[in-house]
């Protein structure tokens, strides 16, 4: 275990394998691999033993859905469900959990948001760019973790990678999975562009983010100043009797 406080934005209206997903039974409730484990089960299994705690956020109509398969989410400190009264953008759900750790852990409580509905082939990989995203996170980086593609996709945004941070840079990591600068940030690429992207030894932008709880605070104040002072109102009201109230204003 770590002092990762891992964050599961799981929303959506399940429009994009319809039939499969319907509105009331989105993708991430889904056993897609046969796995006898839904991508949500997945996704908290995966994540688990690299987490302090785990907080997943969803909206009221997945509550029940969430619950029956991780019924450990109902009544735990370090397992707790965050219901958003309406659905917003993956960024209000983020901010949302990431401000609640920050209520209960300080600024300094390093958070990472990962999808509920991802496959992941190789999860010992994934913990090795967890653990060196986490010693960046420790020194002020906002970290991304990307993926090498196996195809020119036009599904996902790119990033393109700078230099590897060096061995006395603060925030430099031994692990195999080392920390580089990003020189760039691109959205989802036609055919052509992305065939060019991936010759040119571009990531896929996976949506996997880690930092501190302070740093995403003090972005959010200077980018989204309403949405920092809404949040941090939710996050003062965490363990009181009103805070359902006070998220539903």
């Amino acid at each position: 275990m770590s002092d990762l406080h891992v964050i599961i934005p799981a929303g959506g209206a399940g429009t994009r394998l319809w039939p499969l997903s319907r509105r009331r039974r989105p993708k991430f409730l889904l056993d897609l691999a046969g796995s006898g484990r839904s991508l949500l089960q997945g996704t908290v299994d995966r994540l688990e033993q690299s987490a302090s705690t785990v907080t997943i956020v969803t909206g009221a109509a997945h509550r029940e859905g969430v619950l029956a398969q991780l019924p450990e989410f109902a009544s735990s400190d370090e397992r707790t469900l965050l219901i958003e009264p309406s659905g917003r953008d993956s960024m209000a759900a983020i901010g949302l959990a990431a401000y609640v750790v920050r209520e209960r852990f300080g600024d300094d409580a390093i958070v990472g948001s990962f999808a509920a509905d991802h496959l992941i082939a190789c999860p010992e990989l994934l913990r090795d760019a967890i653990a060196t995203a986490i010693d960046a996170a420790r020194h002020g980086y906002v970290v991304t973790i990307g993926l090498a593609p196996t195809e020119a996709s036009t599904a996902y945004g790119y990033i393109a990678p700078g230099p590897v941070l060096d061995g006395d840079q603060p925030g430099a990591s031994s692990s195999p999975a080392r920390a580089r600068r990003v020189a760039e940030f691109v959205e989802k690429p036609d055919a052509q562009t992305a065939a060019r992207y991936v010759s040119q030894g571009y990531l896929w932008n996976a949506g996997m983010f880690i930092m501190s709880a302070g740093v995403l605070a003090s972005h959010l104040a200077r980018l989204l100043p309403d949405m920092h002072e809404r949040l941090e109102t939710i996050a003062r009201a965490w363990g009181t009797d009103s805070f359902e109230r006070t998220l539903e204003e």
